[in-house]
Order: structure tokens, then C-alpha cells, then sequence
């Protein structure tokens, strides 16, 4: 688990991103860390795009989470949460985990992230029919996803957010405890998801984002986690270092 904070005082954390970074805090932030908010399983290209009147009612959503970031997502409600969040916030811990599979645009412009709850609830994917898939890594995708980084900086800059904002630039593990490959998520593999990430990341460093990173060789998955094994979902280890990282940093900002 990770060290206290040294100031003495809780650390107040946005995530903005996937289990990635909001598992580093639960899993390894203990008392020395509390969520102002978890903005999850929206894609920045969603952000700012509100399709919430074509979320559909009706939709068979199994846990009230899933309907949540559903909702959410269609709505494109980053940036009022942001907004909100940014007078509570110490940290905003941001990974781009859930812009794997990319975007649906709707026939209107609306944006949808295609994400796993949106894929598994077949009304909630109907509303995309007749849209177009931006796949994550295409050129298509990482020009308008470049475009709305840029944006973004200057949403944090403007809410005094920017200088406190870290990317948890953490590749996707290649092996896991028990010494086997990990297992590929949605036919992509671990290899062929970290080139794809790769110019995302360049972006957002010229952009002058700052990184929590952690050495290759320490990056191992976790095929009994609890969330079940994929390349994402790491050793109890990753996470105490990455929440380490956060903690220090946090503490020259």
C-alpha cells in the first residue's frame, strides 16, 4: 500500500479514465486517499457531445454502475463533472484505457464511446445503427482525438486543473503472475495495443501533460484479479507503485 501523504491531510483525487486508475486507488491508496469523482468509460471525442435524449429508457442495463456511465457517456458530461469536481480536486489522475475501442458517430455528430457496457447492451448499441466507427488507433480517430486533447488542456488550464493533472502512461502487461501471456481483450492484444497508445501518448506529452510511468519489467497482470484476467488488469504491485508516484508528485505541485 502506499505511503501517507506527508502534509498529513487526505488526498483529493479525480480519476478520469478506467480501473486502472481508480483500482491504484482503491486498492493501494487506503486512508491517504479519497475520490472527489470517477469519470469512467467515456472517451475524450465524447466529451462535450450530448446524446442523452437518444439514450434508450428502456435499456436492460444488469448493474445500476454500468446504466450510470451509460448515461453519462451519452450525455458527454466531462467537463460539467470537471467543473464541479475541480474546487475538491488535489489530483486529477487521467488513463486512457477506455479509448480502446474507440467511437461511434452518430448520424446528428452525437459521439458514443464504444465501450464494453455499450457493446453488451443491445438497445443501448441499436442507437448507433446507421453511425460510424472511429476505431481507436485510426488516423481518423487520433486526428480528432488529438484536436480535442488540445481542448481539453485548455479546460484544465482554465480550471486550474492542468498542473495537477498526471496520465498514468502504463502499458498493457505482456505476462501475468502465474508466468502465461495475457490474454487479448476484445481481439486486441497487449503488443498491438501499445503501439496504438504510443502516439496518443506523444501527443499528450508535446501538449505538456505530465506522466506517472513505472519501469516495463514491473508491469505484470493480475490473472486472478477481481475484475477477471485482461492486460489491464495488473498485480497489487503496479498499483502501489503508481499510487506512490501520485502521492509524491502530488506533494511539489
Amino acid at each position: 500500500m502506499a505511503e501517507e501523504p506527508t502534509r498529513g491531510e487526505t488526498l483529493r483525487v479525480t480519476v478520469y479514465g478506467s480501473c486502472v486508475a481508480r483500482d491504484s486507488v482503491d486498492l493501494s491508496g487506503g486512508n491517504a486517499v479519497t475520490v472527489a469523482d470517477y469519470v469512467a468509460r467515456q472517451s475524450l471525442l465524447s466529451s462535450g457531445h450530448d446524446a442523452s435524449d437518444r439514450f434508450p429508457v428502456d435499456a436492460d442495463v444488469a448493474h445500476r454502475f454500468q446504466r450510470r456511465m451509460l448515461e453519462a457517456d451519452f450525455a458527454g458530461d466531462l467537463e460539467a463533472r470537471l467543473r464541479r469536481a475541480a474546487p475538491t480536486t488535489d489530483v486529477l489522475m487521467w488513463d486512457l484505457t477506455d479509448e480502446r475501442h474507440g467511437v461511434y458517430v452518430l448520424d446528428d455528430g452525437s459521439v458514443i464511446t464504444r465501450s464494453i457496457d455499450l457493446i453488451s447492451v443491445p438497445q443501448a448499441l441499436a442507437v448507433t445503427e446507421g453511425g460510424q466507427h472511429l476505431p481507436f488507433g485510426a488516423e481518423e480517430h487520433f486526428e480528432a482525438w488529438s484536436a480535442r486533447a488540445s481542448k481539453f488542456k485548455d479546460l484544465l488550464v482554465e480550471l486550474d486543473l492542468f498542473s495537477r493533472s498526471v496520465v498514468i502512461r502504463l502499458p498493457w502487461a505482456l505476462i501475468g503472475l502465474d508466468g502465461e501471456p495475457t490474454p487479448p481483450s476484445m481481439g486486441i492484444n497487449a503488443v498491438e495495443a501499445n503501439e496504438k497508445f504510443e502516439r496518443y501518448y506523444k501527443k499528450l506529452a508535446e501538449l505538456g501533460f505530465g506522466f506517472i510511468e513505472i519501469d516495463d519489467e514491473h508491469v505484470i497482470a493480475d490473472p486472478q484479479h477481481r475484475w477477471g484476467s485482461a492486460p489491464f488488469h495488473y498485480a497489487q504491485s503496479v498499483y502501489d507503485e503508481i499510487m506512490q508516484k501520485v502521492i509524491e508528485r502530488s506533494s511539489t505541485v
